[in-house]
C-alpha cells in the first residue's frame, strides 16, 4: 500500500490544528496503522488505507473490528500531537460523530467495481459515517510525484491547486476526452475537498462596484437608459413595457 497517503493525511490533520494518534490494525495477512483525529468537543476522524481487494469487507467485518479497536484499546494510542495539543481521548460521543475516511488504489479495469462497492460503503449506516476515495494505479503514479513536488506544504498546495481558475478550465475542458496528467492532479485535489468535510476554502469576496463599472463600459448610453427605465418598472407595468418593445421592433 502506498503511505504517501498516510503522510498526506497525517499532515492535513495537523494543519487543520486536529489532535492525531494512530494504532496498528490487522485484518489477515496485512496489517496497517490507523489515524484518529480529533478536536475538543469535535468530530472524529479515522483515516485508513485499504488494498482494494478489502472493500467488500468494510461494512461486514473491517468496520466492526475497527470500532472496537479503537474504542477498547485508547491505551495503545501512539500519540503524534505537537506542542500545545491534547492526547486523542475517546469520549461517550465518539459513537456518534466519528467518520471513517478509506482511501484505497485499484486497477482501471476494476473501476466500476470499486465504485459501486464505495457508494454501498458510503450508505451504509452503521457504526461509523464513511467517505471513500479511490485512484487507479495511473492516477496513483501522477498523484505521488505532485505530491512529492509539494512535500511538507500539503494543505496550501492543495488551496492553490484548487483556486487555479486556468487548471479547473483545462481539467473540465479535457475530462470527456480523458484526464492529462495536470487534470488528474486537479481532479484528485478536488476529491479531497469532497471527501474530507473539513477541509474547508475561504470564499473570496468579488467587488460588485467593479462588475458594475465594467458592465457600464460595455453598454451603449441608450442601453444604459433602457436598463434604468426597466428596473424602475412596477411589477404591474411590465407587460406594458414589453408590449411597447415589441411593437418598435414590428414596425421596425
Amino acid at each position: 500500500m502506498n503511505k504517501l497517503f498516510d503522510e498526506l493525511m497525517a499532515r492535513i490533520f495537523v494543519e487543520s490544528q486536529f489532535s492525531l494518534a494512530k494504532i496498528q490494525f490487522v485484518e489477515g495477512d496485512w496489517s496497517t496503522s490507523v489515524y484518529i483525529a480529533h478536536k475538543p468537543y469535535g468530530d472524529y476522524f479515522i483515516y485508513l488505507n485499504l488494498p482494494g481487494n478489502s472493500l467488500t469487507n468494510v461494512t461486514n467485518d473491517i468496520q466492526i473490528k475497527l470500532f472496537s479497536l479503537i474504542k477498547n484499546r485508547e491505551e495503545q494510542f501512539e500519540q503524534l500531537n505537537v506542542t500545545g495539543f491534547d492526547d486523542v481521548k475517546i469520549s461517550p460521543s465518539f459513537d456518534k460523530n466519528a467518520t471513517l475516511i478509506i482511501f484505497t488504489s485499484h486497477k482501471i479495469a476494476e473501476q466500476q467495481k470499486v465504485l459501486k462497492q464505495s457508494i454501498a460503503i458510503e450508505e451504509d449506516p452503521y457504526f461509523f459515517k464513511k467517505q471513500v476515495l479511490s485512484v487507479t494505479t495511473n492516477e496513483l503514479t501522477v498523484v505521488t510525484a505532485s505530491f512529492e513536488t509539494n512535500k511538507g506544504k500539503y494543505t496550501s498546495y492543495l488551496q492553490t491547486l484548487i483556486y487555479d481558475v486556468e487548471r479547473f478550465n483545462e481539467f473540465t475542458s479535457t475530462k470527456p476526452l480523458g484526464l492529462n496528467d495536470n487534470g488528474i492532479e486537479y481532479f484528485f485535489a478536488a476529491k479531497l475537498y469532497e471527501k474530507l468535510p473539513f477541509l474547508t476554502l475561504t470564499v473570496k469576496e468579488s467587488n460588485q462596484d467593479n462588475l458594475q463599472q465594467q458592465i457600464n463600459h460595455k453598454l451603449t448610453e441608450q442601453q444604459l437608459d433602457s436598463c434604468d427605465e426597466f428596473l424602475a418598472l412596477d411589477t404591474d407595468k411590465l407587460n406594458e413595457w414589453f408590449d411597447e418593445i415589441v411593437k418598435e421592433v414590428v414596425d421596425d
